[in-house]
């Protein structure tokens, strides 16, 4: 058995911001868009949430964006489905940009370890609301590793 948790883990199960830092590296550059409008995850939507298909599951988890200029910006994820994100930001972002994402997971088998998982969203609106800027993006790149994890914890909190 091992010895008790430290207060640390007991007030942040994610652990602190040098733990994340180093299990969440902030996203690479943005591929350019192909133009196309596809997105590699089946049957999600290309437009805002009249669109939407899949239920959203309410989360807490920390995530990134690369902005076009290459500023890191951090917020919370707040909402994830299979076909994209919600998210929290201090400052705005460009709405119909395509950026690089990472937020962190919960470990599946270990809650206090952090799994980063990372793609490529598209900013399909942002809002101003109660001080953050509400943001929904749509994925438009993400491993079939990466999508898999993502499925994993839908299907987890859906149970709940």
């Amino acid at each position: 058995m091992s010895s008790s948790p430290s207060s640390r883990e007991e007030s942040d199960p994610l652990g602190g911001d040098d733990d994340l830092d180093s299990a969440f590296p902030a996203p690479s550059p943005a591929p350019r868009a192909s133009g196309d409008g596809a997105s590699p995850l089946a049957g999600a939507p290309t437009v805002g949430a009249e669109a939407r298909r899949e239920q959203r599951v309410k989360v807490v988890w920390p995530g990134r964006i690369q902005l076009p200029n290459g500023q890191v910006m951090n917020g919370k994820v707040r909402d994830i489905s299979e076909s994209g994100v919600g998210l929290a930001m201090p400052s705005s972002v460009p709405h119909g940009a395509i950026l690089p994402f990472a937020m962190g997971t919960p470990g599946l088998e270990d809650p206090k370890a952090i799994l980063a998982i990372s793609g490529t969203i598209k900013v399909v609106y942002v809002v101003l609301q109660h001080g953050d800027f509400q943001v929904g993006a749509v994925w438009q790149q993400i491993s079939d590793l990466h999508r898999d994890i993502v499925g994993r914890w839908l299907r987890r909190l859906r149970r709940t």
